[in-house]
Parts: C-alpha cells; structure tokens; sequence
C-alpha cells in the first residue's frame, strides 16, 4: 500500500511539475504595488520635451497632426475664455523630437470644405 502512495505521488509530482515548469517558460510573472503604478502612468509636464534638439526639423507650412517622428503630442501656446480653448498659435513643437510645424485649423479638416 505504501509503495502504491509513493508511485501516485511521484507520479502526481511529475505531472504538476511539469505543468508548472511549462507555465513559467510560457509567461512572465510581474508583481508591482499600486505606488509603481501610478508612477509609471503619471508624466511630468516637463517630461514632455526633447532632451536635445539634433533632431528637430521645421516642417512649418502644411497643417498636421502626426510628427514625422511619429509623435501625436504637440506643445503649443492657447489662451482661454470661459473654460474653454477660445484662440491658439499655429506654430507647435513635436513633444518628442522638437519639430516646428503648423497646428491643424477647423478650415483645414476636407470633410468640412466639401
């Protein structure tokens, strides 16, 4: 009997084992606290800026909304009235890379000229 316990363990052993080998090659465990959380989610405004302009590019001219750099965040001056976003400046700079180019207008979307 107890030579039958021993082979049912051993043989259980080996099964879970290895399903638990296979899960850990498969995946990656990561273990994090809210405190690592947030702070990976929350930027700084400062943060959002190049750290040097060697790359930067005028591209002022056509109005965009994607950086050549890929980049969808623009820096850009605004002034407000009433809560809301009542006139801004044209010129914008890539929070990425640094680029200059010219903010998109309501006149410029197509959809609307049609």
């Amino acid at each position: 009997m107890k030579l039958l316990q021993y082979l049912f363990f051993s043989l259980l052993t080996g099964v879970v084992g290895k399903a638990v080998t296979r899960f850990f090659d498969k995946n990656v465990i990561l273990i994090a606290d809210r405190e690592d959380i947030y702070m990976e989610d929350s930027l700084n405004i400062s943060d959002l800026k190049p750290d040097n302009y060697d790359n930067a590019m005028d591209l002022r001219g056509t109005p965009t909304h994607v950086c050549v750099c890929g980049c969808t965040v623009w820096n850009l001056k605004v002034m407000f009235e009433e809560g809301m976003i009542s006139q801004y400046f044209l010129d914008m700079e890539c929070s990425s890379c640094g680029s200059l180019a010219t903010a998109p207008t309501p006149v410029d979307d197509r959809n609307e000229l049609d």
